[in-house]
């Protein structure tokens, strides 16, 4: 099954016969069997004909809405999972105090854990006195956290960890054209922010698809606290993934100079040929932007990387990682139906 996403200014989906078709200008610039197509993915000015809504509709098709620059706007959802018991369950546990820290807990935990084995992994080559010290600083953040009594307590370790991590991250980018100095968000004032930030928003596109599928409610976590319009559960569930699936991807981009500095503007300037709709509706304050082909070859990379099979310890069989996520979702209602703790997901 394919993930068909549509960056292309101005186009619009259709459908003709069995197949979805991209159109744009009235010209028809690709197209894919629909019975091929998993999820559909659409970035900026693109829009749906009806033919297309109905279609996506009746097949239960998930269509994800997102700026061009990666902000989630919404989705087309036919209906809501139709497990209730299931969500009232998933309510009644995580309003037991005890579950929720324990979940909050295992999800820090494994981030942190997972920082440190790509670190660790990174700085084979390097031997970097400041990387090594900060893998000491998560080892005792990560025994920390996962004895913590309290959430206020967790968070604040997570935010600790956080900062010695991306502090040491400027060692592990052996690119100059492309700087970081720091994490920096909303907006993101680097390229390599840039794809960062981009990389999680299509992490919790999948941990979020992944969620809807099992039936859960993506709104109620336990690390995350419920906040309007904030999918709480996906942004637990994607802490252990966020090293292993993006940090490491934005790596590799950087390094191997996949990703170069031609594939970002500026606001204040005219932004590639390729994006030759019109000019992007950019907010303001964003001081740089991924361009057409840096956007291409993000999402590109990205579903390779979502495709790539590892060894899941668990069923001990090698998975896409895009099942390895399922599983993990999986992992999530065996504790809320079996009282059994959340087993995260730990790279080695």
């Amino acid at each position: 099954m394919a993930i068909l996403y549509v960056t292309d200014q101005g186009a619009v989906l259709t459908k003709r016969g069995n197949r979805l078709v991209v159109e744009k200008q009235g010209k028809v610039i690709h197209w894919l069997h629909a019975f091929r197509v998993e999820q559909v993915i659409l970035l900026g000015n693109v829009s749906l004909s009806p033919t297309a809504v109905a279609f996506l509709l009746a097949q239960g098709i998930d269509t994800v809405f997102l700026s061009y620059y990666g902000k989630y706007r919404g989705r087309l959802v036919a209906h809501l999972g139709k497990n209730i018991e299931l969500r009232r369950r998933q309510f009644a546990r995580l309003a037991d105090p005890a579950f929720a820290l324990s979940l909050a807990r295992a999800c820090v935990a494994a981030k942190i854990d997972n920082c440190r084995v790509l670190l660790r992994r990174q700085n084979r080559e390097l031997q970097s006195d400041a990387v090594t010290q900060v893998l000491h600083q998560l080892r005792v953040l990560g025994r920390k956290a996962a004895a913590a009594d309290s959430l206020e307590t967790l968070l604040g370790l997570e935010g600790s960890a956080a900062a010695a991590y991306f502090g040491a991250f400027p060692h592990l980018l052996k690119n100059p054209d492309l700087p970081f100095e720091g994490r920096s968000r909303r907006p993101p004032r680097d390229p390599v922010n840039v794809l960062l930030s981009l990389g999680y928003t299509f992490l919790a596109n999948t941990v979020h698809t992944q969620v809807m599928t099992a039936g859960l409610d993506p709104y109620l976590g336990a690390l995350h606290q419920p906040e309007y319009g904030r999918p709480s559960l996906v942004l637990d569930l994607m802490e252990e993934f966020r090293p292993v699936l993006v940090d490491s991807l934005v790596i590799s981009l950087v390094n191997r100079r996949i990703i170069r500095p031609g594939d970002f503007f500026r606001p204040e300037e005219q932004e590639p040929a390729a994006f030759d709709f019109a000019a992007p509706p950019v907010k303001e304050g964003y001081p740089i932007l991924l361009a057409h082909t840096g956007m291409k070859k993000l999402i590109l990379h990205f579903e390779r990387r979502l495709a790539s099979r590892i060894l899941y310890l668990p069923q001990a069989r090698r998975l896409s990682f895009r099942d390895v996520i399922l599983a993990q979702v999986r992992a999530f209602i065996r504790a809320l139906e079996e009282d059994v703790p959340y087993q995260p997901f730990l790279v080695r």
